[in-house]
């Protein structure tokens, strides 16, 4: 394939010499670091399209920019290492890297030492980027020989221990590229055998093969450096040779794991016995990585031996990552999990301990990882006693899901958990009453703490999904918080939602309405009033769930329409805040449902509310409320409602839609708009149902008159309502999804003109012309300042604008608003014309000076 393929990259290429003379030019000013990030990723494109030979030949001016700035004595750090990279880039194929490897550029760029040897090279970013240039270079065994025959990994290994991250995160990617490369080519690896021992490491240790001795030297040589990496005592060093080590497990092969392992596994053996705390994240990491591959699985694996002895040395807030990883090894032997999920558990079966809640019998765990005054001595500091509990309880739905597997079951009870989280969320509101001075002193740390009570509630919730374990005692708490003044609001939040789950999760809801009736409906009647807008939001949104879930339930209507929650949540539609005002139009949505109950146990207070006054009200809403939030809120109710209209026969709602329609497509948030446009291609497809005309493409089709006389019934309507004008005017909104909405719908509507029913398949120079003059309106009517969302389509018949409608192309509309708004201005060819335009500013405002 040849450069140039489209006008575009024909301009590309022909600005391209002048802009690699002005990047070689040392005496202007370099583009910053986004310019030359944007060359980079169009040179990778074009490296997808022309094969980098060819991209070269054709470019000599690529070539010549790398080898003058190369050749330069002092060029600008970020310059140099756009050399690097954009080099890597070119020798990422085996053409390119012979190409480059003839012009003799390849030693000069990556193997010159008297590079390494200048001031520049002492920037991070200059070698940071030679290590992504021999990164990218790196796909082809060309490549490898390259590395070992310059001796470059004696330069790529101290740059692994490099204090810049940036740059020892790098080389930690190329050696790992380097130890993966040979495989990648199909070179024949060895593989281990079923007890995790190679049978034919041996071999290739003492192979004849050159390419196989030498990159299993390279093996050896990274497993020395990490092996004397991991001695030097340097925490930052041996950081990064853990994390060399956590990539290798994840990507090398069994045999090469198997060589670096076995060099280090001794060294590791002792870190986790002086490990500084900053090498205890690294160390999980490492040690849960070497567990899920085959060396794992050997008879003589100590890796298990390793996992049980660093669960035990570091402290238990410490341990949540580890045995969370530990729970979710395969084939993890069982005496392993045992020992992580009483990790978690202990702190919870201490807190039962110290209230003296359950017998030691029926408590939760059956041997104890750690010592009671261990666990006494954590939970008795604030800090850690925080810490702990956070750690066990967000870990209470992973253990949930383990602890049913039949193995687990008979040694831990869901019951006993369910005890210790209502213990807890009972001590954080002073509920509980401790029996040792060591459940008085975690009592005094857990009161009003806001970060266990989210926790232990979570864990609550988990136990109520998980295991529908629904008893008196969780539903008064939940009930205690939701009544308690002091309750934060977040916890709140998860208060109600752990509500909800218990409602569903009940098996018989005929005891559950005296609760409703004298508890939990006048506890929110009083939160629907809290000072602060979070809870009055959060009770709002409880409130529509349960109506959402219950409202087939002939108990509950009349529970709700009695209890003034209604009166006041119709209050709250001028709430100051306007998320309320919003999930409050959301509830109302689902209230409406259950207005037309005739029920006798209706109060007379009750039946004032009527499914036309909500209607009314959420029209007053939409059309008059400051925020845009309340207004999209109505818009989804009135989808929800057309969508559910079998359900919900409201009088004169055609007309409502009508005024909706308008109101919502001259909005001034495009989000309001977007769903005036989605109510308006449901209301089209509920016509369609209500039609002869089948939605589904294998249906039997009617004939051509009463499908045409159908068709002319739905084009009558959507004239009508005018929705064709919405529709119209919404193809040159502002907004690309308000346009791309009325695109899809109109696109719809112009497949149901395809078979021919209506006389548009040749489309008239009258039916372009027309569409041009409608389309011009649309676009005057969207420039406007008083912009209505309407145009005026009353001259026309319902034949004028099926004609319109097929000589619109769409297509090619859809197309155009793929792009993004500033798609020119983000093109490669704006972008070399801006590093042109900074060059000739530069040399004039020289000129100037004399």
């Amino acid at each position: 394939m040849r450069l140039g393929s489209s006008a575009m990259e024909t301009e590309c290429i022909m600005l391209l010499p002048s802009v690699c003379a002005v990047l070689a030019n040392p005496e202007l000013p370099i583009p910053d670091d986004t310019c030359l990030e944007k060359l980079l990723d169009w040179f990778k494109v074009m490296t997808c399209k022309v094969p980098n030979e060819s991209l070269m030949e054709q470019n000599s001016c690529l070539t010549e920019l790398i080898a003058t700035v190369i050749k330069q004595k002092d060029p600008e750090p970020c310059m140099l290492s756009f050399i690097f990279r954009l080099t890597g880039l070119l020798a990422a194929s085996v053409d390119g890297f012979s190409f480059l490897e003839h012009l003799r550029l390849l030693r000069e760029v990556f193997g010159n030492r008297e590079l390494m040897q200048k001031r520049t090279w002492e920037d991070a970013t200059v070698r940071c980027g030679w290590i992504h240039g021999l990164l990218s270079a790196v796909q082809n065994m060309k490549a490898f020989q390259f590395i070992l025959k310059n001796e470059l990994i004696e330069v790529i290994l101290p740059l692994q221990q490099d204090r810049s991250l940036f740059v020892s995160s790098a080389a930690n990617q190329l050696l790992i590229k380097l130890l993966t490369l040979p495989t990648q080519q199909s070179m024949n690896a060895p593989v281990l055998s079923g007890d995790g021992h190679s049978s034919d490491m041996r071999d290739l240790l003492q192979s004849t093969s050159t390419e196989n001795r030498e990159w299993t030297n390279v093996v050896k040589h990274v497993g020395t450096h990490v092996e004397e990496t991991l001695l030097s005592g340097e925490p930052f060093h041996i950081e990064q040779s853990l994390k060399l080590m956590t990539l290798a497990c994840k990507t090398c092969e069994p045999w090469i794991l198997q060589i670096l392992w076995e060099k280090v596994v001794g060294h590791i053996e002792s870190l986790l016995e002086t490990h500084p705390t900053t090498l205890t994240q690294p160390l999980v990491e490492l040690l849960l990585s070497v567990s899920r591959t085959p060396i794992f699985q050997q008879a003589d694996s100590t890796i298990s031996t390793l996992l049980m002895h660093f669960l035990r040395t570091i402290s238990p807030a410490q341990t949540g990552s580890l045995a969370s990883g530990i729970l979710n090894l395969k084939n993890c032997p069982r005496s392993l999990s045992m020992s992580a999920i009483s990790v978690f558990l202990h702190p919870l079966e201490f807190i039962l301990y110290s209230a003296s809640q359950q017998p030691q019998d029926q408590g939760l765990l059956e041997t104890r990882f750690y010592e009671d005054m261990t666990i006494e001595e954590q939970l008795c500091r604030k800090t850690s006693c925080i810490a702990l509990l956070g750690n066990s309880l967000s870990h209470i739905h992973e253990l949930l899901e383990i602890i049913t597997q039949p193995y687990y079951a008979t040694h831990f009870r869901p019951e006993a958990i369910l005890n210790s989280v209502l213990l807890v969320l009972q001590m954080c509101i002073g509920a509980a009453i401790p029996a040792t001075p060591a459940g008085s002193q975690i009592c005094r740390h857990l009161i009003g703490n806001v970060k266990v009570q989210k926790f232990a509630v979570d864990a609550l919730e988990s136990i109520l999904h998980l295991k529908g374990i629904v008893d008196s005692d969780s539903v008064h708490l939940l009930l205690e918080y939701l009544r308690n003044p002091d309750t934060d609001s977040l916890v709140l939040k998860k208060v109600m939602q752990a509500t909800l789950k218990y409602v569903l999760c009940y098996p018989d809801l005929t005891a559950m309405w005296p609760i409703f009736d004298k508890d939990l409906f006048p506890v929110l009647k009083k939160r629907l009033c809290d000072i602060r807008w979070e809870v009055r939001d959060s009770t709002l949104e409880l409130l529509t769930h349960l109506t959402l879930h219950l409202q087939d339930n002939e108990e509950f209507p009349p529970l709700l329409l009695n209890s003034g929650i209604l009166q006041i949540a119709m209050s709250l539609l001028t709430d100051h805040e306007g998320y309320v005002r919003a999930s409050t139009v959301s509830f109302l949505g689902q209230a409406i449902y259950i207005m037309n109950n005739k029920d006798d146990k209706l109060n007379s207070n009750t039946i004032q509310f009527t499914q036309e006054g909500i209607v009314s009200r959420l029209v007053g809403v939409l059309s008059q409320d400051s925020e845009s939030f309340p207004r999209r809120a109505a818009l989804r109710v009135f989808t929800g409602w057309l969508q559910q209209c079998s359900r919900l026969p409201i009088e004169n709602f055609e007309e409502t839609l009508s005024v909706v329609f308008k109101v919502g497509c001259g909005d001034f948030d495009w989000e309001v708009r977007v769903h005036s446009l989605e109510l308006a291609e449901v209301w089209i497809d509920q016509t369609l149902a209500n039609t002869l005309i089948p939605s589904c493409p294998y249906a039997v089709t009617p004939s051509t008159d009463l499908r045409r006389k159908s068709l002319s019934e739905l084009m009558l309507k959507l004239k009508t309502l005018q929705i064709f004008d919405i529709l119209f005017v919404g193809l040159h909104d502002c907004d690309r999804p308000v346009a791309q909405k009325a695109c899809a719908v109109l696109m719809s509507l112009q497949k149901l003109f395809e078979k021919g029913d209506f006389p548009t398949n040749e489309v008239s120079t009258n039916g372009r012309e027309k569409a041009d003059s409608i389309l011009k309106d649309c676009f005057l009517t969207q420039s406007s300042a008083a912009q209505t969302g309407l145009i005026n389509l009353t001259g026309q018949t319902v034949d004028d604008i099926a004609e319109i409608l097929a000589a619109l192309d769409l297509k090619t509309v859809q197309h155009n608003l793929g792009h993004s708004s500033d798609y020119i201005q983000k093109s490669p060819h704006s972008l070399l014309q801006d590093i042109l335009a900074v060059a000739e500013t530069t040399v004039d405002n020289v000129i100037d000076c004399y």
